[in-house]
């Protein structure tokens, strides 16, 4: 009955509908007929619904401009993030690329910035804070069909829902196993507060969705995701362990069985974890020879010789973050202002090192440092790179504490990756929640 009577109000507020229906379908959608058969379908659902409930925002103003209701003004930190963007987009290289985004995807463009942006100023002035956690949880049940499609991917087989092949790395519908991953390491801290604090009815419903996730998390087998997702875990164990925290959670106060939960979930967690070691073999073997390969002297190992070749993924991002770096130092335009957003697979490859030659990707055009931080500083610039360190501490400043492993997990991953479509969505939706807490927090 509360399910339903959740649903009946949704219907009843457009705003939180259209949000719902954005939270809740963007991760889900990909297709069969396109060069890129992920990014690209949802940031093209993002930019059609999103531009909708844009005009139909302005379109409401226009209608009830009788009622004078006033507007809440974007935070500073958000506008000058954005507008720094657009300042280092009219000075970019390929001022094409700079404003659609990379032909793939078309994210990360100044377009997407900007329905993002527009997005956030439609939440913060049509939301309230009993919709953000309504919100939240319509953001976890993607989990569910995610999690499915991830295992029977990992599984294979026709006795697995379909026939499927089955694949070394889970990547389900987010495109990627490390996509995945972050995707999950950002939304499951959540659902294991969830399933921490909730009443005891709704524990078995959380357990379910948290073990599907882990799960699907796991056979990623993305040493980015699970770091950033123990990262997460453990920021969330700070928490509940700190008597003061308990009020700023979800809840009035930890549940008297919660040591039973965490030994329950701990338990679940660790025979997935056990009895699917697979790549996490390799990826620590390949690791511990690698280091030893940097620092001992060695002969060089070439991309078409028996010998084992240097491929672990740290080796590779260190050598790619090197020559970013150098990109970086090139010249002062591109360390102040960067050579516009989604130019790097151009604008690279002069400063490209040599020794990703004798990696096991040495024919690839890296169109991404692996790395967002230095990603932001090679096409945004200096200064747009400090602007979103200031706005991850607002973040922190002024979103409630049980949405710190989230951020946690968001931050730590970007170390490694950038941020999907699935995930960017996901962080403006934080970005909207830290303006509308400070407005109006539920206590």
């Amino acid at each position: 009955m509360r399910f339903v009577e959740s649903m009946t109000q949704i219907f009843k507020k457009p705003y939180l509908l259209f949000f719902s229906i954005l939270l809740f379908f963007t991760p889900l959608i990909f297709v069969t007929n396109t060069n890129e058969l992920f990014e690209f379908p949802k940031m093209f659902f993002i930019y059609f619904f999103g531009l909708f409930i844009i005009f139909f925002f302005i379109s409401d103003l226009i209608i009830n401009s009788s009622k004078k209701t006033k507007l809440i003004k974007p935070s500073i930190v958000v506008f000058l993030f954005v507008f720094f963007t657009f300042l280092s987009t009219v000075f970019s290289s390929h001022i094409l690329t700079s404003l659609s985004g990379y032909y793939s995807r078309f994210n990360d463009g100044l377009f997407s910035y900007l329905v993002f942006f527009g997005l956030y100023f439609v939440a913060i002035n049509r939301l309230n804070g009993k919709d953000l956690f309504k919100l939240l949880k319509i953001s976890l049940l993607p989990i569910i069909p995610i999690s499915i499609y991830g295992l029977a991917q990992h599984l294979g087989g026709p006795n697995i829902l379909w026939s499927l092949p089955a694949v070394e790395r889970a990547y389900s519908t987010i495109g990627q196993p490390n996509w995945l991953a972050q995707y999950m390491s950002i939304l499951l801290p959540i659902c294991l507060l969830f399933a921490l604090t909730d009443d005891f009815n709704n524990f078995k419903y959380w357990l379910f969705i948290y073990s599907l996730g882990f799960f699907c998390l796991w056979v990623t087998y993305s040493m980015s995701g699970l770091v950033g997702f123990i990262f997460g875990v453990v920021v969330l164990s700070l928490l509940l362990a700190h008597k003061r925290s308990t009020q700023h959670l979800l809840f009035v106060s930890v549940p008297k069985d919660i040591f039973i939960r965490i030994v329950f979930l701990f338990a679940i967690s660790f025979s997935i974890s056990i009895t699917n070691i697979g790549l996490f073999r390799g990826k620590v073997n390949d690791a511990v020879i690698d280091t030893k390969k940097t620092i001992s002297i060695v002969k060089k190992v070439y991309a078409l010789s028996n010998d084992y070749e240097i491929s672990d993924p740290g080796f590779i991002r260190i050598e790619l973050w090197k020559s970013t770096f150098n990109l970086i130092k090139s010249s002062p335009k591109v360390f102040l202002i960067g050579t516009g957003p989604e130019t790097f697979p151009y604008t690279f490859q002069p400063f490209r090192n040599t020794k990703l030659n004798y990696s096991s990707e040495w024919d690839y055009v890296f169109n991404k440092p692996h790395n967002y931080y230095l990603e932001l500083w090679s096409e945004s610039g200096i200064v747009t790179l400090l602007t979103y360190f200031v706005l991850l501490c607002f973040l922190f400043k002024k979103l409630p504490l049980f949405l710190y492993p989230s951020l946690v997990a968001f931050v730590t991953t970007n170390i490694f990756g950038w941020p999907t479509v699935s995930t960017t969505i996901f962080f403006w939706f934080l970005i909207s929640w830290a303006d509308i807490w400070n407005k109006e927090p539920i206590r």
